[in-house]
């Protein structure tokens, strides 16, 4: 029985908050690991920036976690986590452009 094709790997100019937090929190027994999870599990709905876009976004996940019910905990723990991502992204963008 034939597989079927393996996704290409996870470049490293492919880290949209996503694809970041499976990266970094999934499969963790933490608070972030839990909305990895949660992302996770609504992968196919769940916004994705544009890699390097960070202006808007964040009001738009956040929009989207109250509108599917979000706990005060889960928002928190994004705040937390969208501060990481953007601190961690815009220096490796500002690496990669010298």
């Amino acid at each position: 029985m034939q597989q079927p094709p393996r996704p290409p790997p996870l470049r490293i100019f492919d880290m949209n908050f996503y694809n970041w937090m499976m990266r970094n929190h999934h499969d963790e027994n933490t608070p972030a690991g839990d909305l990895a999870a949660d992302m996770k599990h609504v992968r196919d709905t769940f916004p994705r920036n544009g890699v390097g876009k960070f202006d808007g976004w964040h009001s738009l996940i956040r929009s989207y976690l109250v509108r599917h019910h979000a706990c005060s905990e889960c928002l928190e723990v994004f705040e937390e986590c969208w501060k990481e991502y953007v601190e961690c992204e815009k220096s490796r963008l500002n690496r990669n452009s010298r």
